[in-house]
């Protein structure tokens, strides 16, 4: 099998899961290459065919970010379209929607639902973004085109995404969930004590953890609001690379003391973290899977997150943790009642490590080997999908 990413690596998201995939199938056993731009982990490099490795250099920061990330992904997935006809011979191809060709297309997100969910949140800014033009025009050729035999969905949300917004047949969508590193993350994975003095946090005070790159989606103000309702003991530490200093105004309007609210800024460290925290808190707008919640579960943390997206699909109310609204008195209640039994907190955190345990990556690597025999018999069958 041949997969298709812009890059291979660890660092999170896309990237991470087509790693972690890679991974599983060759510890299986599986010849299987990646067509890529770049990869982190010189160890994996010998697995990589490279496309257009020069959209790799491209600055993805500072003012140009967006334009520089537009150049980047049109470049990456023109070279690897037209690339895939010399490299691929007879394998089955998954693509993480990197090319307009392909067997298997794997949805991590539906672009059209998630500018949807911004305008019914009332927010524009993301037209500044070019990139949401190009991202529209190429799912629209390469979903609503239904250029691939198979689509898989990340979630069950996903699912219904697709046929609402491109009308993809469900007899070419199969749900396959994301799976977690559970060796990674797990709750011995770090230091809880050492930790905690690195961010000044006391080491008996109850702390819930955040973590995410867009605070103004994954519902930051909610959870700092929430913290002014519970005790004072309460710490919340925030992981992230957006900018910090509205949410610090939030904290002081909230009368919030100083040091109760933490932000440590961009990590790449997060297995060493989760387990110094007590809950996990993400009251978002829109996922699609949620992959930072899965790690935590993965850490024993519960869940404390909104009905959305994968979300919906593994978090069991009252068992492996709590829904909550984009509301700081709701999400107050639902902590501050877990916090306030240990042994309730205790239950969730053991039913959250069980969940992630399900979702193993070998575990998860098997279900898309089934789906690649069901691709590969149809295509040697020379069996024609028109829906």
């Amino acid at each position: 099998m041949l997969q298709i990413v812009k890059h291979l690596g660890d660092g999170g998201g896309v990237e991470h899961v087509a790693l972690e995939l890679q991974r599983a199938w060759r510890r299986a056993a599986i010849d299987t290459r990646v067509l890529a731009s770049s990869v982190a982990d010189e160890g994996d490099r010998k697995f990589v065919d490279f496309a257009a490795p020069w959209t790799a250099r491209i600055g993805a920061a500072g003012g140009g970010r967006y334009l520089g990330r537009l150049i980047g992904t049109v470049g990456f997935t023109i070279a690897a379209t037209w690339r895939l006809r010399r490299v691929a011979k007879d394998r089955v191809v998954v693509s993480h929607g990197d090319s307009f060709a392909g067997d298997i297309c794997v949805i991590h997100a539906v672009n059209a639902a998630s500018v949807a969910e911004k305008r019914r949140q009332g927010q524009w800014r993301w037209m500044l973004n070019p990139m949401h033009a190009w991202v529209g025009l190429r799912d629209r050729t390469m979903i609503g085109g239904l250029r691939y035999k198979r689509y898989v969905a990340v979630s069950n949300r996903v699912v219904s995404e697709l046929q609402h917004h491109y009308g993809v047949p469900a007899s070419r969508i199969v749900v396959i969930p994301n799976g977690v590193n559970i060796e990674r993350f797990s709750p011995a994975s770090g230091d809880r004590a050492d930790v905690r003095r690195e961010f000044g946090i006391p080491g008996d005070a109850p702390l819930l953890l955040f973590a995410g790159h867009e605070f103004g989606r994954k519902g930051l103000a909610y959870v700092i609001a929430a913290l002014g309702r519970l005790p004072r003991a309460v710490h919340l530490l925030v992981v992230g690379a957006d900018n910090p200093s509205p949410y610090l105004a939030i904290a002081e309007q909230a009368g919030l003391a100083s040091g109760r609210v933490v932000f440590a800024g961009a990590r790449r460290d997060l297995e060493r973290i989760y387990p110094a925290a007590d809950a996990f808190v993400l009251p978002t707008y829109y996922e699609t899977f949620a992959l930072v919640c899965m790690e935590a579960m993965a850490a024993g943390l519960p869940l404390f997150a909104t009905r959305v997206g994968g979300i919906e699909d593994y978090l069991d109310d009252g068992v492996n943790g709590y829904f909550i609204q984009r509301d700081a008195a709701d999400i107050a209640d639902r902590v501050g009642r877990a916090l306030a039994d240990p042994s309730l907190l205790a239950r969730m955190g053991q039913a959250a490590r069980r969940t992630a345990e399900a979702h193993a990556w070998p575990a998860i690597a098997q279900q898309y080997v089934d789906l690649l025999h069901t691709v590969a018999a149809t295509r040697s069958a020379g069996v024609l999908e028109t829906t």
